[in-house]
């Protein structure tokens, strides 16, 4: 089955676990957020763009893993760096969002909690995983690879110029601005994290304006936006995603 996201909306909320068949689900906290962020890439990898063989398109994700697990020189084919210990990290990954629940392999397939985790269960849970920690990356678009790095080499020369921000200077930035101290800060979900200091460049923008235009010394062609309104980004590169059943449709 595929997870329904207006049921995992209500979870997001409050960054609440989220029950899974027999297993439950938690949000990471800012506490976990470096190696979060270093295990998370093994479940964003965009697999049917990225590989030319048509047996590796074809295959599920999770059956990807474990081929990569076992063709280390994939590493180096395609420029990927441990891709080979990807499967190794999304297993640490996953013991980090189901924390203390119980973990075993038994004829060459991962159980949790006595279950079974086949391809399907392993996509609802990638899946949750991205969303409950609110990782920019959506697993049903197909963007083409060259198309990716272009986009990514544009993004880097628009960033060129921009002072390198840090984890901890947004730490940092937050505690100032909200009032909290770095401890809670550390205990919120990383979700969370990223929605207060979007939230708050909205109100700072907003309040910039406003007084300005309140000073009578500037005047915009446009209504101030409010800085309650939806944080959610536009997607920019619509034009140029398809979905994945293109690909999969082309090769049989």
């Amino acid at each position: 089955m595929q997870i329904n996201k207006e049921v995992l909306a209500s979870f997001l909320l409050y960054s609440q676990p989220f029950q899974y068949e027999d297993v439950m689900l938690y949000p990471v906290c800012m506490d976990q957020v470096l190696d979060f962020l270093a295990l998370s890439k093994s479940i964003t990898i965009r697999k049917d763009s990225t590989f030319r063989e048509k047996a590796i398109i074809k295959m599920t994700y999770l059956d990807f893993l474990v081929h990569c697990a076992l063709h280390p020189e994939l590493d180096e084919k395609y420029k990927i760096d441990s891709l080979h210990k990807y499967f190794q990290f999304t297993i640490y990954l996953l013991q980090m969002v189901c924390k203390n629940q119980e973990f075993k392999i038994v004829g060459g397939y991962l159980y949790i909690n006595n279950m079974k985790i086949t391809s399907e269960i392993f996509d609802d849970l990638r899946r949750i995983i991205i969303l409950q920690n609110d990782i920019e990356f959506d697993i049903d678009e197909f963007i083409h690879h060259d198309t990716e790095i272009a986009l990514q080499k544009a993004k880097d020369a628009n960033n060129k110029n921009a002072d390198e921000v840090t984890i901890e200077d947004y730490i940092d930035s937050l505690s100032i601005a909200i009032g909290y101290s770095e401890e809670q800060i550390m205990k919120m979900s990383i979700r969370k994290f990223w929605r207060y200091i979007k939230r708050y460049n909205l109100f700072e923008n907003y309040q910039i304006c406003k007084t300005a235009e309140q000073s009578g010394m500037v005047k915009y062609k446009e209504p101030i936006k409010y800085w309650i309104t939806s944080i959610d980004e536009k997607d920019r590169y619509k034009d140029l995603k398809a979905d994945e059943g293109t690909l999969r449709g082309k090769v049989g």
